[in-house]
C-alpha cells in the first residue's frame, strides 16, 4: 500500500531534526515517504498510536534502548547481497586482497572492516574470498569485523541464512555450492565461514572510532558501501575522516559507486580497476619520530614495587597543593595550571594526534618519569595497530607505577591483537584486580575466558560488568573505551549472557573452577 504523508509539517520536522541529531541519520525532502513510513512502522511495534507521544517517548529513550533500535530498523532497510558490484568484488579478488595477503604473509595477520554490514552478505562475501586465495587460511590471525546500526540485521546475519534474493547477482554460483548447504527454501552459510566473522553494534556517527577499545583500529581493509548517503555532507566529511584514521599506511577503503568524490576523499589516493575505483591510504605524516623517546626512557629509573588502594585510570591531583599566603592573591585570580595529559588526550580526541605526540614529547622531557604520559604514547600507537610499539609504551609505564590500572588494561588489549591470549588474561585480570569498578575490563576479561572455552568463568565476569552497569544512567561515558556508554556496553554483556545461556552445558569435567 503506498504511503502519502500523513504527518504535519511541523511535527514531522521535529522527529527529522531529532532522528538527525540521535543518530546522524539524514533524509532530505525526497525521501520523506522512506522516513514516515518507517516512523509508521515503528510507532505500531511501539504500541504507542499517538504521534506526539511517541516523539516524547523517543526524547526521553537513551539511544541505545529498544525504542530507538526498532526506529532505526524500520528507517535504514539496507538493500545488499552476495558479492554485490562486480567490479568491485573483481578488484578486491584479483588485486587488493593479492596485495593485502603479500604484504602481511610475513606477521600472518590481517584486519578487515565491514562498516555498515546490514544483513551480512559483503562481510561474508569477504570470508568467502579469503577461502578462495588463502590455501593456509588456519595458519593466519584475521579479524574480520562487522557492525551496523540495525541490531535486528546483525541479529539475521548472526543466523547466517538466506533466500535466493541474496544470490541475485550473477557469476558466483560456484562459490555459493562450495560454502552454503540448502536448508529448505533458505542457504545455510558454512561454519568456517561463519567463525570468522565478529558482529559488533556501533553507529558511524557517534565518536568511538578508531580505538582499540572496539576493535576498530589498524585495518587493512574497510568497506563502507552506500552507507554515507543517509548523513550530511559534514556528516559524511567527519566519518571519512575517522575512517582514514582507522586504517594502516597503505590500507584499501571501498565506498559506493553513487558515493565517489574527489573532495571528499581527497585525503586517498583514487585507484582505477576495470569497473570500480577504490581508495588507499598514502603518505605518512609530516613527523612521526618517536626516537627522542629513548632518550627519555634512560632518563625515568623504574620505581620499586609498593602496595597502594586501588586507582583510577585517569590522572590523579596532585597530593599536596602550593599554600597561598593570606591576602597573596583573590581566588578569582589564580590560574590553574595547565595538565599536559589532559590537553594531550583532549588532542587525541580531536583526531590531532601529531599534536598529542608533541605535548607528550615536551612532557616526558620535563618529567620522564610521569607514567601517565608513556600509557597516552602506547594507546596512540595501539590505535595505529604499532602493537610492539605500543606494547613497549605500556610497560614502561607501568615500570614506572606497577600500579596504574589502565596500562594493564591496554596491555592486555594489545597481547590479544598479538595473539598471545595467556598474557591477555593474565594483563586483563591485574586490570579488574586493581581497579574492580573497571567494567570494560570485566566485559574483555569475559571475551579472553569465552576463547579459551571457560564459559562458567566468562559468565562471572559479564555477571560483574552488568553489576556495574546496571546503576549508571545510560550514557554514563565508560573509563577506558574512548566514549562508550554505559547503555551501549549493557546491551553487549546482556546478548553475550544470553549467548553463554543459550549453549548446550559441558559435562562437568570439560571445565573445572578452582575456589
Amino acid at each position: 500500500m503506498p504511503v502519502h504523508p500523513t504527518l504535519p509539517s511541523d511535527i514531522y520536522e521535529r522527529f527529522h531534526a531529532l532522528i538527525l541529531e540521535r543518530s546522524g541519520l539524514y533524509f532530505p525532502e525526497k525521501r520523506r515517504l522512506d522516513l514516515e513510513r518507517g516512523l509508521q512502522e515503528a510507532m505500531a511495534r511501539s504500541g504507542c498510536d499517538d504521534p506526539l507521544a511517541y516523539f516524547r517517548l523517543l526524547q526521553e529513550s537513551p539511544t541505545s534502548g529498544p525504542l530507538w533500535e526498532q526506529l532505526i530498523a524500520q528507517v535504514t532497510v539496507g538493500e545488499t547481497y552476495f558479492f554485490r558490484d562486480r567490479g568491485q568484488f573483481e578488484a578486491l579478488r584479483q588485486h587488493v586482497l593479492p596485495e593485502i595477503i603479500a604484504r602481511r604473509r610475513p606477521s600472518r595477520q590481517m584486519r578487515i572492516w565491514s562498516a555498515g554490514c546490514s544483513s551480512g552478505e559483503e562481510p561474508y562475501s569477504i570470508a568467502i574470498l579469503l577461502w578462495e586465495l588463502l590455501p593456509d587460511l588456519d595458519d593466519w590471525n584475521i579479524t574480520l569485523l562487522a557492525t551496523d546500526i540495525n541490531r535486528e540485521a546483525l541479529e539475521r546475519a548472526r543466523a547466517g541464512r538466506y533466500g535466493n534474493w541474496s544470490f541475485r547477482e550473477e557469476g558466483w554460483e560456484p562459490l555459493r555450492a562450495r560454502y552454503f548447504t540448502r536448508r529448505g527454501k533458505e542457504w545455510e552459510i558454512a561454519d568456517r565461514v561463519r567463525r570468522m566473522v565478529t558482529w559488533n553494534y556501533l553507529n558511524l556517527v557517534e565518536d568511538v572510532y578508531p580505538s582499540l577499545a572496539n576493535n576498530t583500529v589498524a585495518f587493512d581493509l574497510i568497506l563502507c558501501r552506500n552507507v554515507t548517503m543517509y548523513f550530511t555532507l559534514e556528516l559524511v566529511q567527519q566519518v571519512i575522516a575517522r575512517l582514514h584514521e582507522a586504517l594502516v599506511e597503505g590500507g584499501w577503503l571501498v565506498v559506493g559507486a553513487s558515493e565517489l568524490s574527489p573532495t571528499t576523499y581527497s585525503r586517498f589516493q583514487a585507484r582505477t580497476f576495470p569497473g570500480a575505483v577504490l581508495y588507499q591510504k598514502a603518505g605518512r605524516p609530516a613527523r612521526d619520530d618517536l626516537s627522542w623517546l629513548d632518550a627519555v626512557e634512560k632518563a625515568a629509573p623504574a620505581a620499586p614495587l609498593s602496595f597502594s588502594p586501588a586507582r583510577s585510570s585517569l590522572p590523579s591531583a596532585p597530593e599536596r597543593e602550593e599554600k597561598v599566603p593570606p591576602g597573596a592573591a583573590l581566588e578569582g585570580d589564580r590560574v590553574p595550571a595547565a595538565d599536559p595529559c589532559a590537553e594531550a588526550l583532549a588532542a587525541m580526541e580531536r583526531g590531532q594526534l601529531q599534536e598529542a605526540l608533541e605535548r607528550l614529547h615536551r612532557l616526558l622531557e620535563s618529567d620522564p618519569r610521569c607514567a601517565q604520559g608513556y600509557l597516552l604514547v602506547g594507546r596512540i600507537r595501539a590505535n595505529a595497530g604499532m602493537w610492539e610499539e605500543a606494547r613497549r609504551w605500556c610497560q614502561k609505564a607501568l615500570e614506572i607505577d606497577p600500579l596504574l590500572a589502565e596500562a594493564h588494561f591496554l596491555l592486555g588489549l594489545i597481547h590479544s591483537q598479538e595473539g598471545c591470549l595467556e598474557e591477555a588474561l593474565a594483563a586483563m585480570k591485574r586490570a579488574v584486580y586493581l581497579d574492580r569498578n573497571a567494567a570494560l575490563g570485566h566485559f574483555f576479561l569475559a571475551q579472553f575466558y569465552r576463547e579459551q572455552g571457560q564459559m562458567a568463568r566468562a559468565r562471572k565476569s559479564l555477571e560483574n560488568a552488568a553489576h556495574l552497569l546496571e546503576g549508571l544512567p545510560p550514557e554514563t561515558p565508560i573509563p577506558w573505551s574512548d566514549g562508550m556508554t554505559a547503555g551501549r556496553l549493557l546491551l553487549a554483556v546482556q546478548r553475550q549472557i544470553g549467548e553463554i545461556e543459550s549453549r548446550p552445558r559441558p559435562r562437568p569435567a570439560q571445565e573445572t573452577l578452582v575456589s
